[in-house]
């Protein structure tokens, strides 16, 4: 559709409202965002496409638990926003990430930075660091399934069970949800000439069918991140990434307003039974 005369294209307007975006809850520093999906997916090509967005660079681990910042406008600050990476779920049993494990890192328990072999022992507290009494700045605020769009009709029978019992445990502990659906120009090249026709593409579209048959009713993001050998930003391809983050901020303060709601009613309800 195109701009009104004077408007502001909705890149500028998503990046505004990005920059300006403050929790609902005063207790929270950060809206919390956990990545989750299989190594090669990408994971840490999202979180480095939103950095060259607001203008950073980032060198990302995935082997360790850990919240990535966006510098904000004034020197030493940050946005209100941090997207947090782990390690990529296998498709192997027994390998990779641990539905525990993401329940554990949902739940704040797992200190930023740990180590592959932390978890195992965080589950049984004992390792140095474990948060055995979360606040609701530590906890993450939504959970974002990141697949490959050329890939999604290859998932294997272990971890589409791995998928489906994560997205049922966090579904069950009111955690929001989305999908991040990369690398759509593999899947279909045809989109490379003008990424604005992702929408169109009927290719995309089944994709999208399979990963809605995999995960769930959960709103899906086709979203085309950048690569080391792309030196200039596409106003095409930062809204479709901007779109994505803004949702996910728009989720995140939901869950946190629903659970400031929660713990008013629970203590309302305390109080009542005392003075009965």
């Amino acid at each position: 559709m195109a701009q009104a005369p004077g408007k502001p294209p909705p890149r500028t307007e998503y990046i505004k409202a990005i920059k300006e975006f403050k929790p609902i809850d005063g207790s929270v520093n950060k809206a919390r965002i956990l990545l989750l999906g299989p190594s090669g997916v990408g994971k840490s090509s999202f979180v480095n496409s939103v950095f060259s967005i607001f203008r950073e660079y980032s060198s990302l681990n995935c082997l360790t638990f850990r919240p990535y910042l966006i510098r904000g406008v004034k020197e030493g600050t940050f946005l209100n926003l941090a997207l947090c990476d782990a390690m990529g779920l296998s498709e192997k049993k027994g390998e990779g990430l641990h539905s525990d494990d993401i329940i554990s890192i949902i739940q704040g328990h797992v200190p930023d930075g740990y180590q592959v072999n932390f978890i195992a022992n965080a589950r049984r507290r004992k390792t140095d660091g474990y948060v055995a009494a979360p606040t609701l700045n530590r906890k993450i605020h939504c959970v974002v399934y990141v697949m490959d769009a050329s890939t999604v009709s290859d998932v294997s029978a272990e971890l589409q069970k791995k998928l489906g019992e994560i997205r049922q445990r966090v579904t069950s502990m009111n955690i929001p949800q989305l999908v991040l659906m990369t690398k759509v120009d593999r899947a279909d090249p045809s989109v490379i000439k003008d990424i604005r026709k992702v929408d169109q593409s009927e290719i995309i579209r089944e994709k999208a069918e399979q990963l809605a048959a995999l995960l769930g009713d959960t709103s899906i993001f086709p979203v085309k991140n950048y690569v080391p050998n792309e030196l200039e930003l596409n106003n095409n391809c930062d809204v479709l990434l901007l779109t994505a983050v803004y949702e996910m901020l728009r989720l995140a303060d939901n869950c946190m307003d629903d659970i400031a709601t929660k713990s008013v009613n629970d203590i309302t309800e305390r109080l009542g039974a005392l003075s009965t």
